[in-house]
């Protein structure tokens, strides 16, 4: 067990050593990667916003992947296109939203995956009552790119004003 235990570690050593000699070489074509795929993070955000204030569920689930996972503060877990389809369906029965993001930083961390941490202010309507919120919340989205486009692949957002607010 020790002996194929060692085996592995070498090998797995001289893969990681033959892989951080070939990242120089990539270098330039990675930093212009990235700029490419920063803009591209941002404008799937802008097109979140523009399809979220216009309550357009077809809009919100294009944007997001297959097996989507969304963690809204204080409700379970959603996992999957057709669940969280359901979660805007329901969304965008109960409440109007009216909320401007604001990137605070991306990380493109792979030519597949990246991280957005945002901030989003507005107001929040309760269709039921007529009653208007003010919304402060901050968000974290990790995307996956597939097929050459960033989707939405987890999304965890939560409220950022006092308790009772």
């Amino acid at each position: 067990m020790r002996k194929n235990f060692c085996s592995m570690a070498v090998a797995i050593l001289l893969v990681a050593s033959g892989s951080l000699q070939a990242a120089p070489a990539q270098t330039v074509s990675a930093a212009a990667t990235n700029v490419a795929d920063e803009a591209a993070v941002k404008k799937v955000l802008a097109s979140y916003e523009t399809a979220l204030n216009a309550s357009n569920t077809d809009a919100v689930m294009s944007l997001y992947a297959d097996d989507a996972v969304l963690l809204p503060q204080g409700t379970p877990t959603v996992m999957g296109s057709k669940a969280v389809k359901q979660f805007y369906v329901g969304t965008f029965k109960a409440i109007k939203i009216d909320l401007q993001f604001q990137a605070a930083e991306v990380q493109v961390v792979s030519n597949e995956w990246a991280f957005l941490r945002s901030a989003s202010t507005g107001t929040m309507k309760i269709l039921a009552t007529g009653n208007e919120a003010p919304a402060h919340t901050q968000e974290l989205f990790v995307l996956h790119k597939e097929s050459g486009q960033w989707k939405l692949a987890r999304y965890s957002f939560s409220s950022t004003l006092p308790a009772g607010m």
